[in-house]
């Protein structure tokens, strides 16, 4: 129990501190609240912070409530989001949209985790780890759009094979048997298969 009340009460304060200062601004009649941005450098202690926090939260679950681990992982989410919004150019930019599609990913949200992985894919070619992405999106399209599209699981396998062909040899051999067998779905292929 007191893991978790400490575990709450850091949350707290962390999304106080990083650098969320508000300001009131006044506009016509009316007044709204703007935030400013924080400095790359605070943004890089917010996420460290908060990789720490998951990562105690993996830990010791399941005594953790799982509200308590999705408000965490939102304001991940949120300070990796915003490092590649405001610093596009900053060393952590790409690798804070990588860690963004894989959190979606394994938080079973396919549609963002492909929204954030093309925007990798698009905005950093020279990324180290781009291929996963590229491997990423060739998976989801082939298994989890529905109807199935071939053409984008072409296009991101045959892009992988392209850009990266001294990568594993296992996965281009993987994404070549895929390109072979491109009209059977991954289901029909699994039972040619056996």
């Amino acid at each position: 129990m007191k893991k978790y009340l400490f575990l709450v009460v850091a949350f707290v304060g962390l999304l106080t501190s990083c650098g969320d200062a508000e300001k009131e601004t006044k506009k016509g009649d009316g007044k709204f609240y703007s935030t400013e941005v924080p400095k790359a450098d605070v943004l890089r202690v917010g996420i460290k912070q908060l990789e720490d926090s998951l990562m105690k939260i993996s830990e010791m679950e399941p005594k953790v409530d799982k509200t308590v681990t999705n408000l965490v992982q939102q304001a991940y989410l949120e300070k990796l989001k915003l490092m590649y919004q405001a610093y596009p150019k900053d060393k952590d930019a790409a690798a804070s949209l990588g860690k963004v599609y894989m959190m979606y990913s394994g938080m079973g949200i396919p549609d963002l985790s492909v929204k954030y992985a093309d925007t990798l894919i698009e905005k950093y070619p020279k990324y180290p780890e781009r291929w996963l992405a590229l491997q990423s999106n060739a998976v989801y399209y082939d298994m989890e759009v529905v109807p199935r599209d071939k053409e984008k699981v072409r296009f991101y396998w045959e892009k992988l094979i392209n850009e990266y062909p001294d990568i594993d040899p296992e996965i281009i051999e993987m994404a070549n048997s895929r390109l072979k067998n491109i009209d059977l779905t991954f289901e029909e292929l699994i039972k040619q298969q056996n």
